[in-house]
């Protein structure tokens, strides 16, 4: 019997570090591989939502392993890394480990990335949707932001539910 707890513990350490440094690798895509970098970059969400959707626990680990493995290969990608891709993956892994409705989980990640859309704009002053936003209020860049990120979660829910149900029928999630 402890054995078995052994082996689980190391499986899952193995696990949860792969899918780190598969979401480290697909994040800092963009500085290795201009072009191409940066479409993988944007599915740096999805091993940090499959660890979630295994264990919850596992993908929290996962984040801190692959945060760590961003700040040595490239500092620069660290913000958007803690900021959006790695909360986005754990909020949507997480809802979708919970059984939560679609509409409640797509709600989950819009308000993560609104918030840290928010944060990025008023606190450390980077803008996003620069042209686009340009003299508006806070109430219209806040409704755009939180629009976008309505958009950017369905998709996300939705690629993750056809991922993870392939998934669950190969290996058994």
């Amino acid at each position: 019997m402890k054995n078995q707890r052994k082996t689980a513990g190391i499986r899952d350490l193995v696990r949860y570090s792969l899918l780190a440094s598969f979401a480290a690798l697909l994040q800092v895509a963009a500085t290795l591989f201009p072009g191409p970098g940066h479409v993988l970059s944007a599915f740096s969400t999805l091993p940090l939502a499959l660890a979630s959707y295994i264990a919850p626990g596992g993908g929290a680990a996962s984040l801190v392993i692959a945060a760590w493995l961003v700040l040595v290969i490239q500092p620069a990608d660290l913000i958007t890394f803690l900021l959006f891709t790695g909360p986005l993956g754990l909020v949507l892994g997480w809802g979708l480990h919970n059984r939560a409705g679609t509409p409640a989980v797509v709600l989950a990640g819009a308000a993560t990335l609104t918030a840290a859309m928010v944060f990025m704009t008023h606190v450390l002053g980077a803008p996003f949707f620069r042209e686009f936003l340009y003299n508006k209020t806070t109430v219209t860049v806040i409704f755009t932001y939180a629009a976008f990120a309505l958009l950017y979660s369905w998709s996300w829910v939705r690629f993750l539910k056809k991922v993870f149900g392939r998934l669950d029928i190969i290996i058994h999630l």
